[in-house]
């Protein structure tokens, strides 16, 4: 049995000597650490002597044909491990930001389902060579850390980071499907809703939390009001088409405007909620300077702009009197 004796030299350790004693390390074996890494075991061997003597410890056993790790190379091996993981999972990340034309994008449900998959079709028009990649997920993604380049998040304004952008406000309104209003008991005053069945959802994401039924009516001031019975859904887009379908009313919010831009759902009552949250965008800095991450990022905001310009005019368009808008307190 050996045991080398290495003398500490203070010099930068080096990747070549991390990924020889990694490979050597993990398959006891110089010779095999050689095949993998297609070099001779001589030059492995000397990777490995050179990274003790700039640690000053020995980090194997030397045996005839054998070697083995000492304490010390078994308490340092899982820690190049993990460096030498990073360091290639970042290095794979560099290659494909500058080869590949991705783009992933994390969002909430509701609005995934809502506003931007209809509309996708419209940047892969003017990106068709460009691959996207949707999470619908209502968990915060950490954006330093996790591989996505882009989050629109349902967020407060007091609690959006400063580098959040604001795409469409959240405000709330009673709708209805134009065959449920005319078969159903009268719907033009808050009040009537005690008459009718009022459908939301029961999801634990931050948009199903804060916008309910009983929320909209304490905001308005009238947390009396109750409907006749209610119908409960996990996601959002399922109220809607419980709705469409003639169910009952939803709480309709604006990035679903498109369901009642098109007539299917219509507002029987002129009363709005602004619950004081919207829908904002987050881009990661490692992805800003990727350009098809800047052109989905200029589709998003002049897609944003016209959809909050068309929701203008036809609120304007289908009330005759101005509608009455409430500031939900937090």
């Amino acid at each position: 049995m050996h045991m080398f004796q290495p003398t500490q030299r203070n010099r930068p350790l080096t990747l070549a000597g991390l990924r020889g004693f990694e490979a050597a390390a993990r398959l006891l074996s110089l010779t095999a650490a050689a095949n993998e890494l297609s070099l001779t075991q001589s030059a492995v061997s000397r990777q490995v002597q050179g990274l003790e003597e700039e640690l000053g410890v020995a980090l194997f056993v030397r045996k005839a044909r054998e070697i083995a790790l000492t304490p010390s190379g078994r308490e340092f091996l899982p820690l190049v491990q993990r460096v030498l993981a990073e360091l290639d999972a970042g290095v794979e990340r560099l290659r494909r930001d500058v080869n590949s034309p991705r783009v992933t994008v994390t969002t909430f449900a509701s609005f995934a389902s809502l506003w931007l998959i209809p509309r996708l079709s419209g940047f892969r028009a003017l990106r068709p060579n460009a691959d996207i990649e949707i999470g619908a997920t209502d968990r915060q993604v950490d954006l330093a850390v996790e591989d996505v380049d882009i989050a629109i998040r349902y967020l407060r304004a007091e609690t959006a980071p400063p580098e959040a952008v604001l795409l469409i406000d959240e405000v709330l309104f009673p709708l209805v499907s134009p065959p449920y209003l005319r078969s159903a008991p009268p719907l033009k005053r808050l009040e009537d809703l005690a008459q009718h069945t009022l459908i939301e959802s029961t999801g634990t994401g931050p948009a199903e939390l804060r916008s309910t039924w009983p929320g909209f009516f304490d905001a308005i001031g009238q947390p009396e009001v109750r409907g006749r019975s209610q119908l409960k859904f996990d996601f959002i887009a399922q109220t809607f088409l419980a709705a469409q379908s003639g169910q009952g009313v939803v709480l309709g919010r604006t990035y679903g405007a498109d369901v009642f831009m098109s007539g299917d759902l219509i507002r029987p009552i002129d009363m709005a909620v602004a619950t004081g949250a919207g829908c904002y965008l987050v881009v990661s800095e490692r992805a800003r300077g990727r350009s098809e991450v800047r052109a989905f990022i200029e589709w998003l905001l002049a897609e944003t702009k016209k959809f909050n310009g068309e929701l203008d005019v036809w609120l304007k368009r289908r009330n005759a009197a101005p509608t009455r808008r409430v500031t939900k307190r937090a």
